[in-house]
């Protein structure tokens, strides 16, 4: 009898373990993916730059379609964020309508707790989303269009 109470104090112990290991290789994984994708678009940025012998042609490469589209990359990469946003946003928050229907179905209370933290963060992200696109539509409006000096390049 002793011994199996022995046992059963390291559940606990190791699920903890192991729950907060899979959060830190999780973040690691992503953090990593992002890492190699960003080390490929300057490889790929910088093997397009160094075929242009002279500023001039990297001049008129930029005032070119595939110059234009070559500049708003990062644009994409604003409007892939928001909308990411977007989706954990109303993830997270039918989630915490989840618990909300918990609670409701077995009047327990301890339902709310995640209700409101799951709800109120797919709130800040549903927002939170919509300011960043917001701001980024502002900030595009008051850049120069790509392109748009050139002319300094040229000279």
């Amino acid at each position: 009898m002793n011994e199996s109470v022995g046992v059963l104090v390291w559940i606990p112990i190791v699920g903890m373990i192991t729950t907060f290991g899979m959060v830190i290789a999780i973040v690691w994984l992503i953090t990593r993916s992002k890492q190699r994708g960003a080390q490929y678009r300057r490889e790929v940025q910088m093997k397009m730059i160094e075929r242009f012998g002279s500023s001039a042609e990297f001049a008129q490469f930029l005032e070119s379609p595939a110059g234009r589209s070559f500049l708003q990359e990062p644009r994409r990469l604003t409007r892939d964020r928001v909308i990411g946003g977007i989706r954990a946003g109303i993830i997270l928050f039918f989630l915490g309508g989840a618990f909300l229907f918990g609670y409701w179905t077995e009047h327990d209370p301890g339902f709310f707790i995640p209700f409101f933290i799951l709800s109120g963060l797919g709130i800040g992200f549903i927002v939170s989303s919509l300011i960043s696109w917001k701001l980024a539509k502002q900030w595009d409006n008051k850049e120069q269009p790509p392109g748009g000096n050139i002319s300094a390049v040229k000279s």
